[in-house]
């Protein structure tokens, strides 16, 4: 996966110096793409997601955007889903089967 190579870069990773409800957004995608894949990297970015949304999460429980998505329904749900990603099964798709 292509991404990879950019995961340990703090700058890629931490957006454009606040974090809006599309870095969210972003994270889900990374997270649901290397859960995919599995190994050392989907270990490693989902351990420093958790860490890193625990920090961002408001007083109240919720999450929110900085800038551009700032509504807390959407990034909170961005959120949760990025939090329980590792419980979701992995669907793998070959040759048009599932396995």
């Amino acid at each position: 996966m292509a991404i990879t190579k950019d995961l340990d870069n703090r700058e890629f990773v931490a957006g454009f110096g606040s974090i809006g409800g599309e870095e969210f957004f972003s994270y889900l995608n990374i997270s649901d793409s290397l859960h995919r894949i599995g190994g050392p990297n989907w270990h490693k970015w989902n351990a420093e997601m958790k860490t890193k949304l625990v920090k961002l999460q408001n007083e109240d429980g919720t999450w929110a955007g900085q800038h551009c998505i700032t509504g807390r329904v959407a990034v909170t749900s961005a959120a949760i889903l990025l939090l329980l990603a590792d419980h979701e099964p992995v669907t793998m798709v070959t040759n048009n089967r599932r396995h």
